[in-house]
């Protein structure tokens, strides 16, 4: 009788303080079915080249994000379809209710036959231009097209909204018409793939394989999408009070990746790892952006640089722009704003929070100069450089991190009537917020 007592106190304990049953098997993701519809502009005028291409990116974003089964129809609803489209999902569960041989949703037909075939996807997706936009800007000499797309995600099972992203790109060219609009839509992919990844119904769940130290093996590889620099939050469960809840509870970076599975590195951890510790992917662009300043030979040089993260590690590209401020002149009407661009890669080698990175590149200084009594303008060359050096980064936070550098930076003048050479030995420091 005590016993039984005693294992009923017991249950009472796991119950209330939330210990989580230890079958409990984390969630790995699936591909889901989705449906795509053609884009729909009814209203706006968009040639047919570009209306063919649009179409073509979308497609494209879907099928090889890789987390999707993709269906394409034809069919393409206006703004005002797309509500219908929702009712009508709505109404077909309904068990009274018939299907019409036609459905009519704003401009669009669909038959009984094409509407149960896109209702048979568990998702389905329904793109539609809400602004088009072509025009010559005479101040700056060149076309340019601004381009909104709406994108709505249905759960085709319940006539629910799943999420609603809207998408701006523009581009521009000097000279031709449709550069700048081919260029507003070779925009569109990219963003497009970041809003996907991150609704929260379509980021990846999946489990730690096998732990060795801080290296990991993970279920799910490119069969899925996941790249080199994806990072994946590790994920503690428990139970309290009979509601669940979940906390992010350490880091993972993706450091190599084949078709099925994964390598990755902790970076940090609350607690032990094991087959069936949960991980989520965290969305980001794909791009660690820092903020710094250096000193180089007597030279201040605040600057900003740009690396790419997701798809590449250990080598990662960086482009930056920074400004030697000596060089800066400003007398009598007369301005010069020089900047450097430079590009370059970096080796970069984790160690839990800290990270080493050896690093270099090469770069051009263009300097700006305007004369106000004489209404003049003009760009031209002033230095080509190149840098080399090392960081040494500490993380803050899964999304943030501070670093100081140590290197050379040399920058030879092209003329020397107006600028001499400068550089030397460089030190610096910074902040990068992982985008």
């Amino acid at each position: 009788m005590r016993k039984a007592g005693f294992a009923m106190i017991l249950a009472l304990l796991v119950l209330c303080v939330g210990i989580l049953p230890a079958g409990a098997q984390p969630v790995v993701s699936a591909k889901q079915d989705i449906a795509v519809f053609a884009l729909g502009y009814y209203g706006w005028f968009i040639p047919s080249q570009a209306l063919g291409t649009i179409d073509l990116r979308i497609q494209q974003v879907f099928s090889n994000i890789g987390r999707f089964t993709v269906f394409g129809t034809a069919q393409r609803l206006s703004s005002e379809g797309v509500q219908q489209f929702i009712d009508a999902l709505r109404q077909a569960k309904q068990a009274n209710f018939v299907l019409p041989e036609k459905y009519q949703f704003g401009e669009a037909f669909l038959t009984k036959a094409e509407f149960e075939r896109l209702t048979g996807a568990f998702i389905v997706v329904v793109p539609v231009v809400t602004n088009f936009a072509v025009y010559w800007d005479s101040k700056a000499g060149s076309w340019n097209c601004n381009i909104t797309t709406g994108v709505t995600f249905i759960d085709a099972t319940g006539g629910t909204v799943i999420s609603i992203e809207s998408i701006d790109t523009s581009g521009s060219d000097k000279t031709n018409q449709n550069n700048a609009v081919m260029s507003a839509i070779n925009s569109i992919p990219s963003e497009l793939e970041y809003r996907i990844r991150a609704i929260p119904a379509f980021q990846i769940s999946t489990r730690i394989l096998e732990a060795k130290g801080s290296r990991v093996k993970i279920q799910l590889g490119s069969n899925m999408g996941l790249k080199k620099g994806d990072e994946y939050a590790i994920v503690t469960k428990q139970t309290i009070g009979g509601i669940e809840d979940s906390k992010e509870t350490g880091l993972i970076l993706i450091t190599d990746v084949s078709q099925q599975l994964s390598m990755g590195r902790v970076l940090y951890r609350s607690g032990a790892l094991d087959g069936n510790t949960q991980l989520k992917e965290i969305a980001r662009r794909g791009t660690d952006l820092d903020l710094y300043f250096h000193m180089s030979g007597g030279e201040s040089l605040p600057g900003l640089r740009a690396t790419v993260s997701r798809g590449f590690y250990p080598l990662r590209p960086y482009i930056g722009i920074q400004m030697p401020l000596s060089l800066a002149f400003s007398f009598l009407g007369v301005t010069i704003i020089p900047v450097n661009a430079v590009i370059g890669a970096e080796y970069m080698m984790p160690i839990g929070r800290l990270h080493i990175a050896p690093y270099a590149g090469v770069g051009l200084t263009y300097a700006h100069l305007t004369a106000i009594w004489r209404s003049y303008e003009s760009d031209y060359l002033s230095h080509i450089g190149l840098q080399a050096g090392g960081r040494v980064g500490y993380l803050l936070s899964r999304d943030m991190r501070l670093f100081v550098d140590a290197g050379l930076d040399y920058w030879l003048a092209l003329d020397n009537l107006l600028f001499n050479d400068y550089g030397g030995v460089t030190i610096g420091a910074g902040i990068s917020f992982k985008l």
